[in-house]
């Protein structure tokens, strides 16, 4: 499988995960899942599963970011930490309300990745 097949299955999952858990109203189901999911992959699996996980950092989906951002905090996923460092950035310049939070989180996560 290449990287855009599995870009495309790890979608496809997270979608079906996210639909599962609003319609059992359980809001952490999703992640759960998704971390079973990186827990079952091997090294050439986690390898691409790092390189979509970065790319989700950087969606505008705040969801997608939310994931993103526990499965890199939890496995610590360094390889991600570019992606971080641009979320940083474009944060840095919104005004949004959840913002603070969000931005916090991210240099959190850069400071427990970065040596």
């Amino acid at each position: 499988m290449n990287l855009d097949e599995f870009r495309e299955e790890m979608e496809a999952y997270r979608r079906s995960v996210d639909e599962e858990a609003k319609s059992l109203k359980n809001s952490q189901l999703a992640l759960e899942r998704l971390r079973q999911l990186y827990q079952r992959f091997d090294a050439k699996e986690r390898a691409m599963a790092d390189h979509v996980l970065a790319e989700w950092v950087l969606s505008d989906d705040e969801s997608k970011r939310f994931d993103a951002l526990a499965l890199i905090n939890e496995f610590k996923i360094t390889k991600a930490t570019s992606a971080l460092r641009s979320l940083a950035d474009r944060l840095s310049e919104s005004r949004a309300v959840s913002v603070p939070y969000e931005l916090w989180k991210v240099y959190g996560i850069l400071r427990r990745l970065e040596p």
